[in-house]
């Protein structure tokens, strides 16, 4: 009940914000919203679901195409790119997060929490320079900087850009978990009776700290959503958010689309995460 309460209240959320700034006016220096306005956005793309108007969208002047067109090439592309993000984030998080519990190394640690502090931007253009510095020393090329088309996206720049913030976030998170199920009683007592190190950690220690990972996977994706944004338009992809930066003119109808896609996008990635850690329950938390 309250998911689909939850999902009732994005989808009215959705229709609303899209149609702000069709709404808002400024008269005499004042801001006002028209809520007349709202409403009859809302009732207009409503109407359209019954005779496809609420599919289509203007490119230029007056070339009319339907969102089903480039839609699915787009959200496909970025499912692509978040989906192993996701996986990469999730991974790596859980294994250097147990080191990161153990160890004693301070300055490690600092140098994870400053990379922590790194807006997403600034690691875009730090290695798109990275990129360019050494193929102007080398002449090696060892990425593309950015997407020429759909064809020849960038690869490895934007996945590593996707998935370091949120694998920082759940170093630093699960480490403080793993550090403080590796203090109960329950862990030494296991030690006490002369067990694996590796078997403690992989059937005592994995078990106990993949709810934390299992409660978090919102958090990682809404970081990965809003990197989403930044990442496919510097790096010039055609993905999902493309139809909100291809600079044709604002249209209610695509933006509601793109929006409501986005949402699709948030849903399956999220279940596919928890498929993920359903697995890593199974494999490495077994009795």
């Amino acid at each position: 009940m309250r998911i689909t309460i939850s999902l009732v209240g994005v989808v009215i959320f959705i229709f609303f914000l899209a149609a702000i700034p069709f709404s808002l006016t400024i008269s005499n220096g004042d801001l006002a919203l028209s809520i007349q306005s709202i409403y009859d956005l809302i009732q207009q793309y409503i109407g359209g679901l019954f005779n496809g108007e609420s599919f289509t969208y203007q490119e230029g002047k007056d070339r009319i195409l339907n969102i089903f067109t480039d839609l699915p090439s787009y959200f496909f592309t970025s499912f692509t790119y978040l989906l192993i993000a996701g996986f990469l984030s999730v991974c790596i998080g859980m294994l250097v997060s147990a080191w990161h519990s153990k160890s004693k190394k301070e300055w490690l640690k600092d140098i994870i929490g400053f990379f922590g502090t790194i807006p997403d931007f600034i690691f875009v253009l730090f290695l798109q320079l990275s990129v360019v510095f050494v193929y102007q020393t080398t002449g090696l090329k060892i990425a593309k900087i950015a997407s020429r088309s759909t064809d020849e996206n960038a690869l490895l720049l934007p996945l590593i850009t996707l998935t370091i913030v949120p694998t920082i976030y759940l170093i630093r998170t699960l480490s403080e978990k793993t550090y403080d199920v590796l203090t109960e009683d329950y862990i030494l007592t296991a030690k006490a009776k002369g067990l694996r190190k590796g078997y403690v950690f992989i059937h005592h220690v994995v078990r106990n700290v993949l709810p934390f990972l299992k409660a978090d996977i919102h958090k990682v994706l809404a970081i990965m959503m809003s990197n989403l944004f930044i990442v496919e338009y510097l790096f010039n992809i055609r993905g999902i958010t493309a139809n909100l930066f291809d600079g044709t003119l604002y249209q209610y109808n695509l933006v509601v689309n793109t929006l409501f896609s986005l949402l699709l996008l948030y849903l399956l990635l999220y279940w596919c995460i928890r498929l993920l850690i359903f697995i890593l329950e199974r494999v490495f938390a077994h009795d």
